[in-house]
Order: C-alpha cells, then sequence, then structure tokens
C-alpha cells in the first residue's frame, strides 16, 4: 500500500472510532434526559402539618417528651431533607 492509502484507512479508522464516541454520548446523553423528564414528573414531597404530627405524636409512645419537643425535633428532621 502507498503511503497516502495508510494514511486514508488510518484517518478512516480514526474516524470510525470517534463516530463510536459521539454515539455512546448521544445514547447517554438521551438517558440523562429521559431519568431528568421523569424524576421532574414526579410531584414534589410535601411535609406534614403540624397537626399531622401531633396526630403521629399521640398515636405512639415518645418516651415521655412533650409534644412541644417532638414538633421541634420532627421539624428539625424534616428541614435536613
Amino acid at each position: 500500500m502507498t503511503d497516502f492509502r495508510k494514511l486514508c484507512a488510518r484517518m478512516a479508522d480514526e474516524l470510525d472510532h470517534y463516530r463510536q464516541l459521539l454515539m455512546d454520548d448521544r445514547r447517554e446523553a438521551h438517558a440523562l434526559a429521559t431519568e431528568a423528564r421523569a424524576a421532574l414528573a414526579q410531584p414534589e414531597p410535601v411535609a406534614p402539618t403540624d397537626e399531622e404530627l401531633v396526630e403521629l405524636f399521640n398515636e405512639n409512645d415518645w418516651n415521655h417528651i412533650s409534644p412541644e419537643t417532638f414538633l421541634d425535633i420532627a421539624r428539625s428532621v424534616l428541614e435536613l431533607r
């Protein structure tokens, strides 16, 4: 093979390599976009109201802590999310 043909064959191989990388990037971008769309379609979580927290307090034994302490702890935990 002449030098020109060797160069053309090498360039064709490199072009195929970069074309494959581009296709891989497109697949990954599509997967990420699909995942993002699914995440955005989910409803935003809603924090429980104080009344719901008091009801939870009343339904369970919380080792004799006061309802106010329970609400403070619950609000702190919910803020961390």
